[in-house]
């Protein structure tokens, strides 16, 4: 019968198509993977994966075991899950995947009292625009801006986020403030790159500031805030991001379309986990006290002085 790892393994490979790609998942060398995957084509007698210009591509008989493999890591998983979901100790391990910005912005400047009420709580924060797989634990819960779809997981709306365009004083007082109705004519814009090009800003940036140059474009949001910041035009942005540095205004009024949900999501498994629950109790609390930061309340936009922009 294979040995498990070697089947946890030969999924990693599937999943990533090359070995490097494997082995930076299962936090091995690349060396390590090879040789499992040669243990275990050897063990069943079948090569299970080609060679191509594109990485490594599963062969029939690869294709063939694939899903009864998947099939295995769920049903592991499973138990994994269940099993830690019954734990009543408040220490060990909490994962949260969350966006950078949620991270820098508004989590871990206000964490220090979890830390002090729950010692022996180790939280590690996984801040990726992709989504991890809480099915496949890799992580424990969620900050999201979009509700999960499906009713794998368990969801809780706990929040807004606003979002505005924003200048630099420095910006202002040496091109004046933009005219939103006149689309930013005249005005230098912050633009979207890469995967960031397809964000719900971009579009509205490309409509709403069909007047404006685009001065450079971004493919994260905290480089939208530092480009924001350096004086380089106007970006759009969360105000939990504009409204915390001392030197940006709004130039125009919130942009409801762009308005985000936040979302608390946990597996069922593990909502009684102890130390998962006093993780979702703190989170729940801090953002409700920054609700003010978050939707964007008390700073109103800066006017149009009518000023000639160059």
């Amino acid at each position: 019968m294979p040995d498990w790892n070697d089947l946890r393994y030969f999924l990693a490979i599937a999943r990533e198509g090359t070995l490097a790609g494997a082995a930076r998942g299962l936090e091995v060398d690349a060396s390590t993977v090879g040789r499992r995957l040669a243990a275990l084509e050897e063990e069943l007698g079948s090569k299970l994966f080609d060679r191509t210009p594109a990485g490594l591509v599963l062969t029939d008989a690869g294709r063939g075991i694939h899903s009864a493999v998947e099939q295995m890591e769920a049903a592991a998983l499973a138990v994994e899950r269940r099993a830690s979901g019954e734990d009543a100790r408040l220490e060990g391990v909490v994962r949260i995947t969350l966006t950078e910005a949620f991270a820098v912005d508004i989590v871990l400047p206000r964490f220090a009292p979890f830390r002090e009420r729950h010692p022996g709580i180790e939280v590690q924060f996984l801040t990726d625009y992709g989504a991890l797989d809480l099915a496949r634990r890799e992580a424990d819960l969620a900050i999201r801006l979009t509700r999960p779809q499906g009713d794998t997981l368990l969801a809780r709306k706990v929040g807004e986020i606003a979002i505005a365009p924003y200048a630099s004083e420095a910006y202002l007082e040496r091109r004046g403030a933009p005219e939103p109705a006149r689309g930013f004519a005249g005005h230098d814009v912050i633009g979207y790159a890469d995967a960031a090009a397809k964000w719900p800003e971009a579009r509205w940036l490309a409509e709403a500031a069909s007047g404006a140059r685009v001065s450079v474009r971004c493919n994260s949001l905290l480089s939208v805030v530092a480009a924001t910041v350096a004086g380089m035009g106007v970006g759009v942005m969360p105000c939990l991001c504009g409204d915390r540095e001392p030197g940006l205004r709004r130039v125009a009024p919130l942009v409801a379309s762009l308005r985000r949900d936040i979302w608390l999501v946990v597996h069922p498994d593990l909502q009684h986990n102890a130390r998962v629950r006093a993780t979702l109790h703190f989170l729940t609390e801090l953002i409700h006290r920054e609700r003010p930061l978050l939707s964007g309340e008390g700073r109103p936009a800066v006017r149009s002085s009518g000023r000639r922009s160059s």
